[in-house]
C-alpha cells in the first residue's frame, strides 16, 4: 500500500500494534492487515483479531491515508460495512457529517469508472433468480415519483438506448448492442420485443394513462 503519513495512519497503526500483543476473548472479527483487495493474503502474518468496534474504526480510517484506486476500494469496503449484517455484532454509528464526507469521497472517486467484465458477471450472478418483494417494489415506485432527471441525464440515456436493439426469447426481452445480435440469435433469441403479456385490459389502461397525460399537458398550456 502507498500510504500517506498522517494522523489517520498513526491511529490505524496504533490499533493494529495494540491488537498484536494481546489474546482477545469473546466476540472477535478477523481483519486482513493489508486488505485482500490491495494485495493482502490469507497468511497468518497478515491476519489479526479485532473487536467489532476496532474493525469498524480501522476500515473507517483506511480511506483517509490512501490515494487513488486504493482509496476508492477502501471507501467501497467501508460503505459495505455500514450495511446491517445479522451475522456481525456491529452496532456502531457514525455522525452525519462523517457519513456525508465518506459518501462524497466515494462519489468523487467513482466518477468516470466503468465496471469490469468480471465485476458485471459477479453482480449478474448475485441477482440472478432473485425477485423483489411487494414492499420493495412499492418503495421503488414511491421514490421514483420524486426522482429528478436532468437534461444532461436524459440526453445521455437517449444516446445509450437509441443504439440498442430488442431481442426476446421465452417471454424474456433484452436490449443489446447491435454487434451482439448474432450471438443472441444463435442462442435462440429472435429480434424484437416480446409483447405477448400485453392483454386488452393492459392496452386500455395504457391508452387511458396516455389520454390523461395529454389532457394535463393541454391544461398547463
Amino acid at each position: 500500500m502507498n500510504c500517506l503519513e498522517n494522523k489517520y495512519k498513526r491511529w490505524h497503526d496504533s490499533i493494529i500494534e495494540k491488537a498484536k500483543n494481546r489474546n482477545l476473548t469473546g466476540y472477535k472479527e478477523i481483519h486482513h492487515i493489508i486488505p485482500k483487495s490491495l494485495g493482502g493474503t490469507n497468511h497468518q502474518s497478515n491476519l489479526i483479531a479485532l473487536t467489532a468496534k476496532e474493525h469498524y474504526i480501522i476500515h473507517m480510517l483506511l480511506p483517509f491515508f490512501l490515494e487513488g484506486e486504493e482509496k476508492h476500494k477502501m471507501l467501497c469496503a467501508f460503505t459495505f460495512m455500514l450495511g446491517k449484517n445479522k451475522f456481525m455484532e456491529r452496532k456502531h454509528k457514525i455522525h452525519s457529517r462523517l457519513y456525508e464526507k465518506l459518501r462524497t469521497e466515494l462519489s468523487n472517486s467513482s466518477k468516470g469508472k466503468k465496471l469490469s467484465r468480471e465485476t458485471k458477471l459477479k453482480l449478474s450472478r448475485a441477482h440472478r433468480g432473485k425477485k423483489l418483494s411487494a414492499k420493495t417494489k412499492m418503495l421503488i415506485k414511491f421514490k421514483r415519483k420524486f426522482q429528478v432527471v436532468t437534461k444532461e441525464q436524459r440526453k445521455r440515456y437517449s444516446e445509450i438506448y437509441s443504439n440498442l436493439i430488442w431481442v426476446n426469447k421465452d417471454g424474456l426481452s433484452k436490449r443489446i448492442k447491435p454487434e451482439m445480435k448474432n450471438v443472441f440469435l444463435q442462442k435462440g433469441f429472435v429480434l424484437g420485443r416480446d409483447l405477448s403479456y400485453i392483454t386488452d385490459a393492459i392496452r386500455k389502461n395504457l391508452s387511458n394513462k396516455t389520454t390523461d397525460s395529454w389532457k394535463r399537458r393541454k391544461a398547463c398550456i
